[in-house]
């Protein structure tokens, strides 16, 4: 595998488009792209015209595709050699593998359903969900940091998604209070991911995230964009059926060593 100079980003986007669902972190982290930083790195197996795979460094998070047999060693190699690495996601065939080339890196396994908002039934909401800006995001990075399930985050990331317009975040506060919130990560001219979906613990069950979800997904869709997600849990997932998403395939998320040897 070969690093692609940031010139030559642009090119890999009809190979990923193949698809984009599955795809969205990367076309989404190419598109917003406006020019070559430390926090993002892009490798190619094949031709750039052609390629086999590719493997995006986005921070300390690391993405995968591919859509043939290509070298799944020298791509866990370049992941190995970062020596930093947290987390290593993508299709959930794709990650398989690529797996048994991580060896001793490999610390947990996350196996979630992907589904596609394909039949939107969102419903009005009588709370004033707002939406968050750098100004007031500890307001939602406060309650974020309290969610046990969501393991390994980065508000770094979160932040600078906001920042560079590649993603969103909406909340509910009651009585002052910051119940609920829901954003968007990686979002293109098409598509978005909805992420980071949570209810403080103490107000949970009173429909808080789903009236978020619901005003976030509108948002999307009014503007033309089709939303996804990735979940583990049945209760999220009937909400989120309510709502009109799809199942149509598993994402993987490997959770990485924290201390990896430096290559």
């Amino acid at each position: 595998m070969k690093k692609v100079f940031f010139e030559d980003w642009q090119k890999l986007l009809p190979y990923l488009r193949q698809e984009k669902e599955f795809n969205l972190f990367i076309i989404g982290d190419i598109e917003n792209a406006k020019e070559r930083t430390g926090n993002m790195d892009l490798y190619i197996d094949g031709d750039i015209d052609n390629p086999r795979g590719v493997l995006m460094r986005y921070f300390k998070f690391f993405v995968f595709f591919s859509s043939e047999d290509m070298h799944f060693d020298e791509a866990a190699e370049i992941i190995k050699d970062f020596g930093e690495a947290r987390v290593l996601s993508g299709k959930g065939e794709v990650i398989d593998k690529i797996k048994p080339f991580l060896g001793n890196l490999l610390c947990e396994e996350q196996k979630s359903y992907f589904a596609v908002l394909k039949e939107p039934e969102m419903k009005n909401s009588e709370y004033n969900i707002q939406k968050m800006t750098l100004e007031n995001s500890k307001k939602v990075t406060d309650l974020l940091s309290t969610i046990t399930e969501f393991g390994e985050r980065d508000d770094e990331v979160f932040l600078d998604g906001i920042k560079n317009g590649s993603a969103r975040s909406y909340y509910l506060e009651i009585n002052g209070e910051t119940v609920a919130t829901a954003s968007t990560s990686a979002e293109t001219k098409e598509m978005a991911m909805v992420v980071a979906v949570a209810t403080d613990k103490n107000h949970r069950k009173k429909g808080y995230a789903t009236a978020v979800i619901n005003k976030l997904c509108a948002d999307l869709t009014d503007e033309g964009k089709t939303a996804c997600l990735f979940y583990d849990n049945p209760l999220a997932g009937r909400i989120y059926n309510r709502i009109g998403f799809r199942e149509t395939g598993t994402w993987k998320m490997l959770k990485l060593k924290s201390e990896q040897k430096q290559g």
